[in-house]
């Protein structure tokens, strides 16, 4: 074995070839986190169209605990008819059933959200048009993001069928 004096102290020139079984890779941690990124974008992407592909029917979508109520001075089958026939932008009408007064609208979904159906349940109340607004997700969602697209159609209908809005 020889070695070499550096400024007094003796080092092997073996030492320098071999590497120090201590140090960690760099490359591991960034195929990691490649792979944890690859994996989100991929299931974020399978999500997106399950959600897209979702239809809602009278049936399927059933009224949630989340509602808004519009009150309208109108009769119950003009407010029903402005519902299906002039939906706001944005949205479009899914399902409707005119016996039970029941409309399914939705949104599509968004770089934020998956999107949402919104039943809407037209019934007569005293003189005029009570309107209770549901919202449920296509696929899950919480959170603030829900509450803003709630309101957003609510004040979008409450101006459609000239009505108050209570509780939004």
């Amino acid at each position: 074995m020889r070695s070499a004096a550096v400024g007094g102290l003796r080092k092997s020139r073996e030492s320098h070839s071999r590497p120090d079984p201590r140090v960690d890779t760099p490359g591991v941690d960034f195929v990691v986190f490649g792979v944890f990124v690859v994996v989100a974008c991929v299931l974020t992407l399978v999500m997106y169209l399950v959600a897209s592909s979702r239809k809602g029917s009278v049936g399927a979508v059933a009224m949630t605990n989340r509602r808004i109520v519009l009150h309208s001075a109108a009769p119950p089958g003009a407010v029903y008819s402005w519902l299906t026939q002039y939906c706001p932008p944005g949205y479009s009408v899914e399902d409707a059933d005119p016996a039970n007064g029941i409309v399914v609208l939705s949104s599509k979904p968004t770089f934020f959200t998956y999107g949402f159906f919104f039943p809407a349940i037209v019934c007569t109340e005293g003189t005029g048009t009570r309107v209770d607004l549901g919202i449920k997700s296509r696929l899950f969602q919480y959170g603030p993001l829900v509450t803003k697209a709630h309101r957003e159609i609510a004040h979008a209908l409450a101006n459609l069928t000239q009505s108050r809005v209570e509780g939004a």
